[in-house]
């Protein structure tokens, strides 16, 4: 019995110590917990305990210190990672019945820039700045801006092609903008964004790409244009997200971030948030 079985067997029988508990529940780090633990008490509440530090330095990450326990999960002790680009890449095994839950997003930031929950709470905690932007508009924009590169990004991961790397992707993603880039709903940020992608897009390269065929694979996972945003690194959509939040609401009594992005859950009205909370009732039984 080595060191994960070891570890797992423990926290599978965790409720002995942590008395009611339903669950031990290890994520990638704890900044994750917020969200698992919203949406674990939203399907299955009660008392989880989390488990969000990585025992074993040499892992490249916290994911992968996640699944190193894969062998050894059950419905007593489970893990909650960040999709990253897995389910793009359908990587086997990463499922409920294995005692997996993801996002199915790039990561759970993004579950908090879906745009249409992100508006509603915009629109209800600043009522008055109404007028000043339109996250829907800006986040359609922003996704189809994304969409092509996404494909060839994904061809490249697929067949170990270097090309196009994510390190190429994510930097063409920006954290933060001017002021004078909000106008029209962010319409410059999604010109910089598009203009930085053009080279790669451009390149013989990536001419010689079948992007419909790459199209028609994401449109089977139930990745589309007006969806891409949400399967972009999580850490640049919502930095990007807060700074154009921080700079609207600049002057009313308000944190964006913290009364709007982070305020709640989105509502379960779209596929990928529905999923998650699927494979969770499926592993959790009360």
């Amino acid at each position: 019995m080595d060191e994960y079985e070891l570890n797992a067997y423990y926290y599978a029988n965790v409720e002995r110590v942590q008395h009611n508990a339903i669950a031990c529940v290890h994520l990638e780090n704890d900044n994750d917990e917020t969200f698992w633990n919203s949406i674990l008490q939203s399907q299955r509440p009660g008392v989880y305990y989390f488990i969000t530090y990585c025992k074993d330095k040499t892992t490249p990450s916290n994911s992968s210190q996640c699944l190193k326990y894969k062998p050894y999960l059950s419905k007593r002790f489970f893990i909650g990672i960040d999709s990253d680009m897995r389910y793009l890449l359908q990587k086997p095994g990463l499922d409920a019945a294995h005692f997996v839950c993801q996002t199915y997003t790039y990561s759970w930031e993004n579950h908090f820039c879906e745009a249409q929950a992100l508006q509603s709470r915009f629109l209800a905690q600043c009522p008055e700045r109404a007028n000043k932007f339109d996250f829907v508009e800006f986040l359609t924009a922003y996704s189809k801006a994304v969409f092509k590169p996404m494909l060839l990004l994904l061809y490249c991961l697929k067949n170990h092609d270097y090309n196009f790397t994510r390190n190429k992707f994510d930097k063409c993603l920006p954290h933060q903008c001017k002021c004078k880039e909000l106008a029209k709903n962010g319409a410059l940020i999604v010109e910089r964004i598009s203009k930085d992608f053009e080279p790669y897009l451009n390149s013989p390269f990536a001419k010689s790409v079948d992007i419909e065929a790459e199209s028609v694979y994401c449109e089977q996972l139930g990745i589309t244009e007006e969806n891409a945003y949400l399967h972009v690194r999580g850490h640049n959509l919502i930095d990007l997200v807060c700074y154009i939040g921080e700079m609207t609401c600049r002057g009313a009594d308000v944190s964006f971030k913290n009364d709007i992005l982070l305020k709640n859950l989105p509502p379960y009205n779209y596929w990928q948030i529905e999923k998650v909370a699927t494979d969770i009732n499926q592993i959790v039984h009360v």
